[in-house]
């Protein structure tokens, strides 16, 4: 009865902790910049390399937010691209790095 009871509020504690995320939810362009920024660096810094100087622009076409940037890393200008519909979630936008070392 005691593990039964257990796993049931782990079951629920879980469930609890994974609705507290706030999931971004993006309208304007501007607002894709910093997420697409983090993003970029999370996934050089996860093979240990220290991305820096990043700049980008950011734009709309249509009902698609843009951010066009660019990271530093081992020394080359790398190109970053983010994209994702006006109005969609975060888990919807997509980030693209044109750097074959990734």
């Amino acid at each position: 009865m005691r593990l039964a009871t257990a796993v049931i509020l782990t079951v629920a504690f879980s469930a609890a902790s994974a609705q507290q995320y706030d999931e971004q939810v993006f309208n304007q362009a501007s607002e894709l910049v910093p997420w697409c920024k983090s993003e970029a660096e999370a996934r050089y810094i996860a093979k240990g390399i220290t991305p820096f100087q990043w700049t980008a622009r950011y734009y709309d076409r249509s009902n698609v937010l843009y951010v066009e940037g660019k990271l530093r890393a081992h020394g080359d200008d790398v190109p970053v691209t983010c994209r994702v519909a006006r109005g969609a979630r975060e888990r919807y936008a997509t980030v693209e790095i044109d750097d074959p070392t990734l």
